[in-house]
């Protein structure tokens, strides 16, 4: 993947949150974290993906990407978290059914200051929940790869970045996806998302009805929004609803 300028984000950046259905603790074997491992690192298309960062949690997982099409985003944690949970359901004897809580949560970076807190917030996730005292005592995070300069992806961060990454304590209090976060409370960066994804303006949305449909098929099948909390969040009315649903409901890109 080709290398991005230091002062600048010419890429995609996303901080990606999988968790283990009714919070069940789906990595509370080492063999079981392992594997997940082994399957983000197999199923990775480098042409499109970079794991930029990450950290495996027992009951769920963190992980920052570095996104060149964010379609490839969705088909990558399809294929890791359909493989675990076939594997996972195989290890764990006569146990049958979904896995993971959600097929994944996201969440956009949109500046340099929110890449650099991402990255130290997913390492301190161990240390948060009493694990460890500190996050080089963790093994399975990217935390060690940071300290000993050995992550592939480290022309992304100055070496001022990667102290402060490694060394210097920060507040990362509600500044990224929480395991018990309702998907709806991110329904501006979804938004940020769709724009992203389709390459358009603000604007567009209000003022071309096929695109807010097209908006309103993405948040309802995609992300599972209810159709009564996009109406609240777009501030549509039942009438346009209701027009705008007649096509919503067949074409589901």
């Amino acid at each position: 993947m080709p290398r991005i300028a230091r002062n600048c984000l010419d890429t995609s950046f996303f901080h990606v949150m999988v968790q283990g259905i009714n919070r069940e603790y789906i990595f509370q074997k080492e063999r079981y974290i392992n594997r997940y491992l082994q399957l983000l690192k197999e199923k990775l298309n480098r042409d499109s993906l970079e794991i930029i960062a990450y950290c495996i949690m027992n009951n769920h997982a963190h992980l920052l990407m570095q996104v060149k099409d964010i379609e490839e985003l969705s088909k990558y944690m399809q294929k890791v978290n359909s493989t675990y949970a076939q594997y996972f359901n195989h290890m764990e004897t006569n146990r049958v059914g979904y896995v993971f809580r959600d097929r994944y949560k996201s969440e956009p970076i949109l500046d340099r200051r929110q890449l650099i807190q991402c990255v130290k917030y997913i390492h301190r996730n161990p240390v948060k929940a009493n694990m460890v005292k500190n996050e080089k005592e963790y093994k399975y995070s990217s935390y060690q790869q940071f300290q000993t300069g050995k992550i592939k992806e480290m022309e992304i961060f100055t070496n001022e970045e990667i102290m402060f990454i490694c060394n210097m304590e920060i507040d990362c209090e509600g500044d990224f996806l929480d395991v018990d976060i309702d998907i709806n409370q991110n329904f501006e960066n979804l938004i940020l998302e769709f724009i992203k994804k389709e390459k358009i303006k603000v604007f567009e949305i209000f003022e071309k009805r096929d695109i807010i449909k097209k908006l309103i098929r993405y948040l309802k099948y995609e992300k599972k929004i209810k159709y009564t909390e996009i109406m609240k969040k777009l501030e549509i009315t039942k009438g346009t609803m209701e027009s705008l649903k007649k096509n919503t409901s067949v074409h589901r890109n």
